[in-house]
């Protein structure tokens, strides 16, 4: 049986600048370990948002069209992996210069 909390690793794989002039900047790929198991998850999209008349970066799960055409989600993230996983990317892009601290 599991414990109610497992250790969790997050490795940044790759990371893809995107062309200049949109808001995407980036796709990143991520290791993540959970209790030993290790998947990757490629495609993670940070993209530059204006939330609250602010500008933001934002890293949101990679996205997959659905039978009617529609982008939706590949993976959902509990949101406990979520803001670690969203730090961890958004540092490797600060590092590969693709975005700057705020």
């Amino acid at each position: 049986m599991l414990n109610e909390t497992e250790p969790v690793t997050i490795e940044v794989i790759a990371v893809h600048k995107a062309p200049v002039g949109g808001k995407l900047l980036a796709l990143v790929d991520v290791s993540i370990t959970i209790h030993g198991i290790e998947f990757k998850v490629r495609g993670l999209r940070v993209s530059r948002e204006i939330l609250n008349g602010q500008h933001a970066t934002s890293v949101t799960s990679p996205l997959h069209r659905d039978n009617g055409g529609q982008w939706r989600s590949t993976i959902t993230f509990p949101e406990e992996l979520h803001e670690p996983l969203s730090d961890i990317v958004l540092n490797a892009c600060i590092e590969h210069g693709i975005c700057r601290m705020a």
